[in-house]
């Protein structure tokens, strides 16, 4: 009985750093691309729905679909631990990451317009 509520609290503990890790994704996809206000609520209906998925399947696999107090505690508890050790290391390696992605795809934007400049002049001289 004990070891199971130890180990449901240590896989809880995990979930609640996977929480700091994804809160901090979407934190750096925020500073990276500028977005409109519409996109930001898409983007926190997904955080949360992928936060509520992981939480629910996470209570149905590892304690039997009971909810009890100590797992909002080892959540929490991950959170905390996620932010006070590896939330700069994590943020870095997001907006390095995201910065790259970013770069590629203004290159491929800048590529695509040659092609697509040249064949609206020809449309232009085809349409005179």
């Amino acid at each position: 009985m004990i070891y199971d509520q130890c180990k449901t609290f240590c896989v809880f503990f995990v979930v609640g750093i996977l929480i700091g890790i994804i809160f901090d994704f979407f934190r750096a996809l925020r500073k990276s691309f500028k977005t409109s206000n519409i996109i930001i609520y898409i983007e926190d209906i997904l955080f949360f729905i992928i936060i509520g998925t992981m939480f629910f399947k996470s209570v149905i696999l590892f304690s039997f679909g009971e909810i009890r107090f100590y797992i909002f505690i080892a959540i929490v508890f991950g959170m905390v631990i996620y932010i006070f050790t590896i939330e700069k290391i994590c943020m870095i390696i997001f907006e390095t990451f995201l910065y790259s992605i970013k770069k590629i795809i203004l290159f491929l934007i800048t590529i695509l317009k040659i092609p697509i400049k040249f064949i609206s002049n020809v449309m232009l001289k085809l349409k005179r």
